[in-house]
């Protein structure tokens, strides 16, 4: 029987990366996306936003900074007192996270109320830290999408995570795939096939997006739950998703599940008032350019706003001369 596990890192083979410039605020890190031709290492400060959720000191899930002081993570990562818990920013490799590093308690979780165990919705925590970060050049938030952001099926997006630890060699470096979104319908498809001996299919839900590849080979496995997963959204990196669940590794027709963040805004913005969302320019564009060619060339006499007052005025001055006219004929 098939294992449903904690996603987290898998990779076996390695292509070459291309490079996206990037300056400075929300998912704008400092670093560009470097190019590694065998590999997936990251470099400091190449995803300035991937903290490291601990228990006890150790590893346990990814997450991402969303302020200076709240970070976004799973649901399922959580199980124990909180007291256990600490996140580490600005680190790249876990065993020599550096000086621009630092380790911060967890004051408050906030776990998705739809949330009701492993596979399930509302696979989502909000965890607010201690105290403020002080943003660096290896420490900066990811910028959150916008509910009205669309991320179309081949659109090719990053994950990234420290993995599996046991296969991870010190001084275990962060890690990153680049990964193609598969449409929800696809997905659900792919997780029906082979499973005359298995467990009952999983449906993909609303709040879910999938990622990855149909043969398998590349994919999150053990130890990234709770990782990014970031697209490019005009001149800033988004937070598409969040790892949340899968069936193995890496296996055929079993692609990366995770927690769609534009499901989330109203849910984000009830926690953290002061959050900002990354609305789509090319889409807010269009929708603009069709409402100025609607208002310039209504060919259809229906009415609306921009036209009916002219067309009210003209009634009036027809009106006001037929009066007159009957005036004069009347004297």
């Amino acid at each position: 029987m098939p294992q449903y596990r904690r996603r987290g890192w898998y990779d076996q083979d390695g292509q070459g990366l291309q490079e996206v410039q990037a300056t400075s605020a929300c998912g704008r890190p400092h670093v560009s996306l470097n190019r590694i031709v065998k590999g997936q290492d990251t470099v400091p400060g190449e995803f300035p936003w991937q903290i490291s959720l601990q228990l006890n000191k150790r590893h346990v899930c990814g997450g991402s900074l969303i302020s200076e002081e709240w970070v976004i993570t799973a649901a399922h990562c959580f199980y124990q007192d909180l007291s256990q818990y600490q996140v580490l920013l600005g680190a790249n490799q876990l065993s020599n996270p550096g000086p621009q590093s630092c380790c911060l308690g967890v004051k408050k979780v906030i776990v998705n109320p739809t949330y009701a165990g492993q596979t399930s919705s509302g696979d989502i925590a909000l965890v607010q830290l201690t105290r403020k970060v002080h943003y660096s050049e290896f420490i900066l938030p990811i910028c959150l999408p916008d509910a009205s952001v669309k991320f179309p099926p081949g659109k090719v997006c990053w994950v990234t995570g420290w993995g599996n630890l046991l296969d991870l060699p010190s001084p275990q470096t962060l890690q990153k795939l680049q990964v193609p979104i598969i449409d929800s319908k696809t997905c659900s498809a792919l997780y029906r096939t082979n499973i005359a001996d298995g467990p009952i299919p999983r449906v993909i839900k609303d709040d879910m997006i999938c990622a990855g590849f149909a043969e398998g080979r590349k994919d999150a496995c053990k130890g990234d739950s709770g990782g990014p997963m970031v697209c490019p959204v005009g001149q800033s990196w988004v937070l598409a998703g969040i790892v949340s669940w899968g069936e193995g590794c890496a296996i055929e027709n079993r692609p990366g599940v995770y927690s769609r963040l534009t499901y989330y805004q109203k849910w984000i913005h009830s926690h953290i008032p002061g959050i900002q969302f990354v609305k789509d320019p090319n889409s807010h564009g269009l929708r603009e350019w069709r409402d100025i060619h609607y208002l310039r060339s209504d060919t259809s006499g229906q009415k609306h706003p921009g036209v009916h007052l002219p067309s009210h005025a003209s009634s009036l001055s027809a009106s006001l001369l037929m009066f007159l006219l009957c005036l004069l004929i009347l004297i």
